[in-house]
């Protein structure tokens, strides 16, 4: 019994912070960029210029003190979908407002309401908006991931 106690102590404070970790801003960005990686195909069907962007911007119900004493202070309030194209990525100029693939949408909604759900971190660090930009090209992708895990490991 002693023995079982020692083992779970060892590796439930492992899992809730994995748990934290994986709701992590930089890890919903990691897991979706993954995510594309493996859709790719299904996600970037409907987008002649693969050098673009999709930039989701995840807007946050607004805090009130009402919502926290019900404990509903926690919510997407919007996920939205712009595609930028390159030449104009760092201003985001000329932006136009899109439709991505349903599954996709789903992935980024169930990943945040997960960790809304499951984080009470993250419901306390919760920021107005959340603004990602996703590559629509494999070499792009892999750029992305490797940039955010490089930021992860220095965190």
């Amino acid at each position: 019994m002693k023995k079982l106690i020692l083992i779970l102590s060892m590796i439930l404070p492992n899992l809730i912070l994995s748990q934290t970790d994986e709701c992590s801003i930089d890890e919903i960005q990691l897991d979706t960029y993954k995510y594309a990686l493996n859709n790719l195909k299904r996600i970037n069907k409907s987008f002649s210029n693969k050098n673009a962007l999709i930039e989701v911007s995840i807007e946050f119900k607004e805090y009130t003190l009402e919502a926290e004493e019900k404990k509903n202070y926690a919510g997407i309030k919007s996920i939205e979908y712009f595609l930028i194209s390159p030449e104009n990525s760092y201003s985001g100029e000329n932006k136009e407002k899109i439709k991505v693939h349903p599954k996709l949408d789903s992935y980024i909604d169930e990943k945040i309401n997960s960790c809304i759900k499951n984080s009470s971190e993250f419901k306390s660090h919760l920021y107005g908006n959340i603004t990602f930009r996703i590559p629509l090209n494999e070499k792009n992708i892999k750029i992305a991931i490797e940039q955010v895990k490089s930021i992860i490991k220095t965190e």
